[in-house]
């Protein structure tokens, strides 16, 4: 189904408390990136880890997606091994502009949809192989035909992911 997740990235408003709740799975240490305005852990390894952003400049855009949508998904994060080529054949989703600047450089496009509740994060890099920590995530609203990644509607409003084979609420995995 669609691209395999590298991450699933969630805001969250302090780290700790959120790290204390998912201490059954293994966590990175926790970075700090000034110029994103952020501090950051990976939880899990390999495919489909769970990334945990708090904001920590109120300037921020994760900062003001906080404050705009509260505590829960930012984007999903997929690797493709031909940029170009997915951007060419991928539907319904609109390039941001801010990251046309860097785009050569970096080899990540960030893509948006209307009316789905994340961003997307695409970069080129050869895909890995094997079981990923999260298999799926759940939106509600109505998504595209053909789900990149493997997303699926959510039977309510929530949004929800497959974590370890175990559906989990975002609202839950954020408070």
């Amino acid at each position: 189904m669609g691209d395999p997740l590298d991450h699933v990235a969630l805001v969250v408003r302090r780290l700790e408390p959120v790290l204390e709740r998912l201490d059954w799975l293994e966590a990175g240490p926790i970075e700090a990136f000034p110029s994103e305005g952020t501090r950051e852990v990976y939880l899990g390894v390999g495919l489909g880890r769970l990334l945990l952003m708090e904001p920590t400049n109120g300037q921020s855009p994760y900062a003001r997606a906080l404050a705009k949508r509260g505590a829960g998904l930012h984007h999903m994060a997929i690797n493709v091994p031909d940029l170009r080529e997915f951007l060419g054949c991928v539907r319904g989703w609109l390039l941001v502009p801010a990251c046309l600047q860097d785009l050569a450089r970096t080899r990540t496009a960030w893509l948006a949809r209307p009316g789905v509740a994340t961003l997307l994060e695409v970069h080129e890099a050869e895909r890995a192989e094997g079981a990923a920590l999260v298999e799926q995530v759940e939106l509600p609203g109505p998504l595209p035909v053909d789900p990149r990644p493997a997303m699926l509607p959510s039977n309510d409003d929530g949004v929800w992911l497959t974590i370890a084979g175990r559906r989990r609420s975002v609202s839950e995995l954020t408070r």
